[in-house]
């Protein structure tokens, strides 16, 4: 069977595997949140737009596993391309970056890039010889993935980054807006990139703000910024659960059944 590696839904759900939350490894495949996300990535780049998407949450709905398999995928296919992944705190960083890991064990010999050894937290796509001879022959993807804590120095600063993942925003330590606009001066303004920004709320706080800047200028129709997408608990099938036989719903929850249903 043909795959065709830039295909990343297909690249994604046929090569890359996690662990679920029963413990297994098994290969991701989408529920229906991170299907809706995946949709609002490909939109974006149909439309031929960099992509710029802020999402509110609920929590453990999968976006970081989702966004951190795009990244992967976008990463590890392609050359000369740098990615960044920044999480609020250093044990979230240290999943993120065992889930890449995981990524790219996992993979089939076939499709595998070659990797340079790193003692960071960083899979870089490159030839391992030290014979600069046959790196320059086969010099390899020359692409890396890296993974931050917020509030460390000069993240970003020094680098042209293609996509860049910016997890639990509103929990970032310290002064979060001067960390975001050292990482987005390092984006270029084109269509092959990629920033998306995810958190669960934590009360008015910058978050707060840029996804209100985000709404107000997506309901203006501007579409040449971040799209807002808001994902409530009750889109993850999981979380539901079969109401007792006996059970008498109140007027308000009727309301909200027809609302949402």
């Amino acid at each position: 069977m043909h795959i065709n590696l830039r295909h990343a839904g297909t690249y994604i759900q046929h090569f890359l595997k996690i662990r679920t939350k029963a413990g297994k490894l098994e290969t991701l495949r989408f529920n229906p949140p991170q299907q809706k996300l995946y949709e609002a990535i490909r939109a974006q780049h149909r439309e031929g737009r960099p992509i710029r998407i802020i999402i509110l949450k609920a929590r453990q709905m999968g976006f970081s596993t989702l966004t951190a398999a795009v990244i992967f995928q976008r990463t590890a296919v392609h050359e000369l391309v740098k990615s960044t992944v920044m999480a609020h705190q250093s044990d979230a960083t240290a999943n993120l970056f065992g889930m890449y890991k995981l990524f790219y064990e996992e993979l089939p010999e076939p499709v595998r890039p070659m990797k340079k050894a790193s003692n960071a937290q960083e899979l870089v796509f490159e030839n391992p010889a030290r014979d600069p001879e046959e790196k320059k022959r086969e010099p390899g993807l020359r692409s890396a993935i890296r993974c931050a804590t917020a509030g460390g120095r000069g993240v970003g600063r020094s680098e042209t980054i293609r996509n860049v993942h910016m997890s639990e925003f509103a929990f970032w330590p310290g002064r979060k807006m001067d960390t975001y606009a050292g990482v987005m001066q390092a984006v270029p303004d084109s269509r092959d990139t990629m920033v998306i920004v995810e958190s669960t709320a934590n009360g008015f706080d910058e978050f707060k703000d840029l996804w209100d800047d985000a709404v107000e200028a997506w309901e203006r129709g501007e579409r040449d910024g971040f799209q807002p997408i808001f994902f409530a608990w009750w889109e993850m099938p999981e979380y539901r659960r079969s109401v007792p036989p006996d059970f008498q719903a109140t007027e308000e929850e009727e309301a909200l059944k027809r609302a949402y249903g």
